[in-house]
């Protein structure tokens, strides 16, 4: 008898089919398994499990916190990572609980979901999505949105877009000087890469292009020296963006020293999995120990010793450390920086040679100020502006006087 005519085997099908129909259903509701989404890239995986293996010392702090300190307020995010390094189940589903039992701890959540998503029952998953936690601002706030949205395997193009106008003007503005802000930023940055491959840092790419070494340069002495764990894996999650760039490459320098690596507390995990030693860095003493940015700020040491001068000028004002009595009232030398005070209606400008620059300052915001272009004596005055915190770069082909617009 044809298949298709045997009535009661074609009965036996079907009752088997809707036998079946809630295990397809709940399986089409699993996210399917796959590697992790955040910050775990294959290549960065393959890094950690290579700590463990040699035991280096940065993986062998961490497995010492992991099995020493129950009660941390990072134990979410360091229980996923272990698992993810090691794959065991136990501390995976440890995890599970801890984030069942913080739910708003958002960030730590998404990455318990993200890395240890084949072990995470359906119903659990329903739970943490269905969290109700207070509303939170910031770039934190948004860095923990894309990754749930990541970690729940939902569209981000949305918040990416609208987020991408908040973060990096945030930065810029001065929020790399807060080291927790940096942090968020970097995740962030990296987070959207992941999701709709895109670099949010094009929309700035002056700004972000020098920004490793304008953290860097942003430290007041005694932090350069002995940064907080927060600053300094801020500077090694800044340097994971973009570990080519030649500035992230200085950076790398400073941070990867080993009398700067975080040995106990809640920075330990953020250690081991950030700081790569198999990425050569470059010695931070050979960058320059000055930088301007347009967006008017200007960082400036005389040496990387401990007790060196310090100066930072911006729209909030002129910080120092350390600085000799009466610097700001005449010429200043910084390395290859010429620094000028707007005294009196004009100033006399040196002759810029090489990679000499100049920069003149005590002007008021946004002041216009005329000057003399080289070789065009004849020619009328050129004129230009002080940036926002009365600062003016002073190009390579002027030189004379510069004066302002109106005495003083």
């Amino acid at each position: 008898m044809p298949l298709w005519n045997n009535d009661r085997l074609l009965l036996k099908l079907a009752a088997l089919v809707l036998a079946l129909m809630p295990a397809v259903l709940t399986v089409a509701a699993e996210p399917p398994d796959r590697s992790p989404q955040l910050l775990l890239t294959s290549q960065r995986l393959r890094r950690l499990k290579r700590d463990r293996e040699r035991q280096t010392t940065r993986w062998v702090n961490f497995e010492n916190r992991v099995n020493a300190v129950p009660d941390s307020p990072e134990r979410g995010f360091e229980l996923a990572l272990y698992y993810a390094i090691t794959g065991n189940e136990i501390r995976a589903k440890e995890a599970v609980r801890w984030a069942l039992a913080h739910g708003c701890e958002r960030r730590q959540v998404a990455l318990v979901l993200d890395w240890t998503r084949g072990l995470i029952s359906a119903a659990d998953r329903s739970a943490l999505a269905a969290q109700v936690c207070p509303s939170n601002a910031g770039t934190a706030a948004v860095r923990d949105a894309i990754f749930l949205k990541i970690a729940m395997g939902e569209d981000t193009s949305k918040i990416v877009e609208d987020s991408r106008k908040q973060v990096g003007p945030s930065l810029a503005a001065g929020g790399f000087q807060d080291a927790h802000e940096l942090y968020a930023a970097s995740e962030y940055i990296m987070a959207a890469r992941a999701a709709q491959h895109l670099d949010v840092r094009e929309d700035d790419s002056a700004f972000f292009l020098h920004l490793p070494v304008e953290f860097l340069l942003a430290l007041k002495p005694g932090k350069l020296e002995n940064p907080d764990w927060m600053t300094h894996v801020a500077a090694l999650a800044l340097v994971a963006i973009d570990p080519n760039l030649e500035s992230s490459q200085y950076l790398q320098g400073w941070a990867i020293e080993d009398r700067k690596m975080v040995r106990e507390g809640p920075g330990v995990a953020y250690e081991l999995l950030w700081a790569d030693s198999y990425l050569p860095g470059i010695g931070y003493q050979n960058t320059s120990r000055w930088i301007y940015d347009a967006h008017g700020r200007l960082f400036a040491r005389m040496s990387w010793e401990p007790d060196s001068c310090f100066i930072e000028i911006s729209v909030a004002g002129v910080t120092e450390q350390n600085c000799p009595p009466g610097w700001r009232d005449g010429p200043a030398t910084i390395g290859q920086l010429r620094l000028i005070p707007m005294q009196e209606h004009c100033v006399e400008l040196p002759r810029v040679q090489g990679n000499e620059s100049v920069v003149v300052w005590k002007l008021k915001p946004n002041e216009t100020v005329r000057y003399e272009q080289a070789k065009q004596r004849k020619q009328p005055q050129g004129s230009s502006e002080a940036d926002a915190a009365g600062m003016w770069r002073v190009a390579p082909n002027i030189e004379g006087k510069a004066c302002t617009a109106a005495p003083r």
